[in-house]
C-alpha cells in the first residue's frame, strides 16, 4: 500500500491490531490484473485470497467501503476492470442483478475523488445499464425489479423452489434453465423480486438524477426513483415482522431477515424513521453478529449446520447492518458488529468469508453440491470486502467522516472501552488530514471542512454522544 494509506490508532489493543488485520488483508489483494475498460495491466483490487479476478458487487461494495479513502488509483481501476464497451458506450458488466451496485461504487469514489472526466464516464455507464435492465427486468405490475438478491449468487440463499437445478447446481443462475415457463416475463429467467436489489436501484436512480447533465434528465430519474420507493414500500413492507420482507413471486413470499436489504433500505432512505426503529427492534441478530438471511433454510438445518447463503454470518453484511444501526441511533448495534469483526479477527489473524453463528468459527456454510448433495463449503481466506466492511465501521463510523462535494463533516464516536482514537495520514484533495478524539475532552465534538482542502490539519474532537 502507498505512502498516503491512513493509519487507526486508539488506546484498545484489539481495535489497533483489527485494524492493521484488516489493511494487512486488503493489501494482499491488490494485485496486476487487465481486464474490461483497463486498455494496459494495472494494480487491481481481487475479491479475496482464493480470487484471481474482481467481481462487480465486490468493486463496488469494496470502494464504498473504504478503497475510495485507501487508494483511489486502485479503487478507480478496479472500477473500470468491470466495465465493457457498448457499442458507442459503456456497460457495466457483472452479474446483471447487482451490476448496479457500481453506481453506489463511483458514486462513493467521485465524492471523495473529484474527477469530472470520471464522473461523465460513470453517469453515461449507470444511465445506459440502467435502461437496459429495465427493459429487461422491470415488472410493470408491481414496480419492482426481478432477479436474486444483491449477494445471493448461491442457491443457498433461496427457499425450497429455488433450489431445484438441473443436476443439483449450486448457482442461482443456474434455475431458470429448467425453469424458463416461470420467467414471469424476466428476460434472464429469475423471476423474484428482492428486497436489497430493489433498495440498490432506488439509491442508482438518485445517483443518476444527481449526475444528470440537464434537469429535465434529472427529473426523470428521479421521477423513477419515486416510484420505485413506494413500490418497495407496498411489496416488501410487512406489519406482522415489524420489517421488510425478503423475496416474492407469483407463487411464494419469504418474510425471513435480510441483513443487506433490510441495512440499505435504512442506509438509502427506503425506510421512514418508524421503519427504521421497527427494523432495529424487530430483525433477529445472532451471538456472533447478523446473519445475511435468518432463518437459515430447513434443508441446511442438519445438526449444528447452517445454510452457505442463509443462517451464516458475512461481514460485508455485518458493515452495513452495523452503520444502519449508527444512522438509526442505535450505537449497541453499531458496537456488536464492531467488536465481533475485531475479536474474530484478532483470533484468527485474518478477515474471513463467512462464520458460524453459533460458534464464531470460520465456517461456510451447508449448500448443494451436485454429485455430493447437501454437504459443507468451506469459507475463502481474507476475503475483501470484510476487511473494507470493518475499515468502513473505523472511517464512517468510529471517525464519523461524511465526505460530499462541497465539505467533509467530522462526527466522531467512541465506543465503549475506547477513550483515545486518533486517525493520521487522511489524504483528502491537497491536504493530509490528522484525526485526534479524546472522551472528555474540552474540545467539539464535529466539525466541518469546506472543501476543497490543502496543507496539513489537525483537528481535536471530543466524541458525538448519540
Amino acid at each position: 500500500m502507498p505512502s498516503t494509506v491512513p493509519f487507526f490508532l486508539s488506546d484498545n489493543e484489539v481495535l489497533n491490531r483489527a485494524a492493521r488485520i484488516a489493511a494487512g488483508d486488503i493489501a494482499s489483494n491488490c494485485l496486476p490484473y487487465q481486464a474490461g475498460l483497463l486498455t494496459q495491466e494495472a494494480v487491481c483490487l481481487m475479491a479475496g485470497l482464493d480470487y484471481d479476478m474482481p467481481w462487480t458487487r465486490d468493486a463496488a461494495i469494496n470502494t464504498m467501503n473504504a478503497m475510495c479513502v485507501l487508494d483511489p488509483e486502485i479503487a478507480k481501476n478496479t472500477l473500470l476492470s468491470v466495465c465493457e464497451q457498448n457499442g458507442d458506450g459503456y456497460l457495466i458488466g457483472g452479474q446483471y442483478w447487482d451490476c448496479i451496485l457500481w453506481a453506489l461504487g463511483a458514486w462513493q469514489y467521485l465524492a471523495v475523488n473529484p474527477d469530472e472526466a470520471f464522473q461523465a464516464f460513470a453517469a453515461e455507464a449507470v444511465c445506459i445499464t440502467i435502461k437496459k435492465l429495465e427493459a429487461e427486468e422491470l415488472d410493470e405490475s408491481t414496480g419492482l425489479f426481478m432477479g436474486a438478491a444483491v449477494y445471493g449468487d448461491g442457491i443457498a440463499a433461496y427457499p425450497d423452489k429455488y433450489a431445484q437445478t438441473k443436476g443439483h447446481r449450486t448457482g442461482i443462475l443456474d434455475w431458470p434453465q429448467t425453469h424458463a415457463a416461470e420467467a414471469e416475463g424476466s428476460a434472464h429467467g429469475i423471476p423474484m423480486r428482492v428486497l436489497s436489489t430493489n433498495c440498490a436501484y432506488y439509491a442508482a436512480y438518485r445517483i443518476a438524477a444527481r449526475w444528470s447533465s440537464s434537469p429535465d434528465a434529472a427529473a426523470e430519474w428521479n421521477t423513477k426513483a419515486d416510484r420505485l420507493k413506494p413500490a418497495i414500500q407496498t411489496h416488501f413492507w410487512d406489519p406482522a415482522t415489524g420489517r421488510f420482507d425478503y423475496l416474492f413471486d407469483s407463487t411464494l413470499r419469504c418474510d425471513a431477515a435480510e441483513a443487506l436489504g433490510l441495512s440499505f433500505a435504512i442506509l438509502f432512505g427506503v425506510a421512514d424513521e418508524d421503519q427504521c426503529r421497527s427494523i432495529l427492534r424487530n430483525t433477529p441478530v445472532t451471538e456472533h453478529g447478523i446473519a445475511c438471511v435468518w432463518p437459515s433454510f430447513d434443508r441446511y438445518r442438519i445438526g449444528n449446520h447452517y445454510g452457505r447463503h442463509s443462517g451464516t454470518v458475512w461481514p460485508h453484511a455485518e458493515g452495513f447492518w452495523a452503520l444502519a444501526n449508527l444512522r438509526a441511533g442505535c450505537p449497541a448495534g453499531f458496537e456488536k458488529e464492531l467488536w465481533n469483526l475485531s475479536y474474530r479477527a484478532v483470533r484468527d489473524m485474518q478477515f474471513a468469508e463467512i462464520y458460524h453463528p453459533v460458534t464464531g468459527e470460520i465456517y461456510g456454510g451447508m449448500q448443494e453440491n451436485e454429485a455430493h448433495g447437501i454437504s459443507v463449503w468451506r469459507s475463502c481466506e481474507k476475503q475483501t470486502w470484510s476487511a473494507t466492511a470493518f475499515w468502513s465501521l473505523l472511517l464512517y463510523g468510529l471517525c464519523g467522516l461524511e465526505i460530499t462535494a462541497d465539505k467533509i463533516h467530522i462526527r466522531p464516536y467512541l465506543p465503549t472501552g475506547v477513550d483515545h482514537m486518533e486517525l493520521k495520514n487522511l489524504h483528502l484533495d491537497n491536504a493530509v488530514l490528522h484525526l485526534i478524539v479524546d472522551r472528555g475532552a474540552k474540545s467539539p465534538s464535529e466539525a466541518a471542512l469546506p472543501r476543497p482542502l490543502s496543507g496539513e490539519i489537525t483537528l481535536r474532537l471530543g466524541p458525538n454522544r448519540l
